[in-house]
């Protein structure tokens, strides 16, 4: 049996189907049906959205930003029982913790842990590792030859599937995932092709959901790799590699700024250049630049939208709270 297979049954066994007609305000596109995988994620992104909203509110003093488990189901349309089920299911927190998760002050302690983290592993020459499940990630690089060739020979294998942060695009070599992104309003999947085959454009595309669906499970579901690791094979400048695999050093949960990044690798002065390097990584959550952040503690933009990069630094939050 495939793990994706097996992911499912639980996956089905595990959640309730429940359909709501209340209403959701703005929201009443959201898709309400959890028999999804990524259904709680909608919702996740919906509370996100609210909670913003209502931190920003002049009207609504210091003392009260924190919304009660009612105030924030009735926003969203839903019982406070059903909300509450939703946030420990998708990230094992309660509404509270994941309020306060969204504060600066809490990132701003995970910058300094991060800060101190990223520093001694690389000092003490750790392996690369997503200690999220014990998964060991080997980082390679797409040799000189084979971008020159652009693609020629080479067959990908890509497909698309479903996470606990919506739907994925990926792309494989013979040696491992050459791009992992998530779906949002800009990029769809024949938008995300279209880019690889102007990367490698004598390349051959295969597709392969069901592979591909299995390595999104192992990625986010604890599910037990065969191999004992994930190999990435990327395309990037020598400078892009250098940060990206800076990255890999950095443990689930904790953060760092451009900056902290920058001197991580022994270039200072090359903040913005970092930030580029991070804005162009074509592997989402495994190579992790979701957890760079803003010195002030504000998480700032992600290449696959900010609710989705909040979402993920909750995500994390919770599993390290489990």
């Amino acid at each position: 049996m495939l793990y994706s297979d097996i992911f499912r049954k639980k996956q089905i066994a595990a959640i309730r189907r429940k359909k709501h007609t209340d209403n959701l305000n703005n929201y009443q596109n959201i898709d309400l049906n959890t028999s999804r995988p990524h259904a709680h994620y909608q919702l996740v992104e919906t509370a996100i959205h609210l909670l913003e909203r209502r931190s920003l509110s002049k009207n609504i003093s210091a003392s009260s930003n924190e919304p009660s488990l009612a105030e924030l189901a009735k926003l969203m349309g839903m019982s406070p029982s059903h909300l509450q089920r939703v946030f420990k299911e998708w990230a094992g927190i309660s509404p509270k913790q994941f309020f306060q998760c969204l504060q600066k002050d809490h990132a701003r302690k995970l910058l300094l842990a991060g800060n101190s983290s990223l520093n001694t592993t690389m000092e003490m020459g750790y392996p690369s590792s997503s200690k999220l499940h014990q998964l060991m990630v080997k980082f390679e690089a797409l040799t000189p030859g084979e971008i020159k060739r652009q693609g020629e020979g080479i067959t990908f294998r890509i497909g698309r599937g479903s996470s606990p942060f919506g739907e994925v695009f990926v792309c494989l070599t013979s040696k491992g995932i050459n791009s992992l992104e998530f779906q949002t309003e800009s990029l769809g999947y024949l938008e995300w092709l279209k880019g690889l085959s102007q990367i490698y454009p004598k390349a051959q595309f295969q597709e392969s959901d069901r592979e591909v669906q299995t390595i999104i499970d192992i990625t986010f579901h604890e599910i037990e790799m065969p191999t004992g690791a994930l190999s990435l094979q990327v395309h990037g400048t020598a400078f892009q590699l250098q940060v990206w695999q800076a990255l890999l050093h950095l443990p689930h949960g904790q953060l760092t700024s451009y900056q902290q990044l920058a001197n991580a690798i022994g270039k200072p002065s090359a903040s913005r250049a970092v930030g580029s390097a991070v804005a162009k990584n074509p592997i989402a959550f495994l190579i992790p630049c979701h957890r760079v952040i803003k010195a002030t503690g504000d998480l700032g933009q992600y290449r696959w939208n900010s609710e989705r990069k909040k979402a993920l630094h909750i995500w994390e939050q919770g599993l390290k709270l489990r």
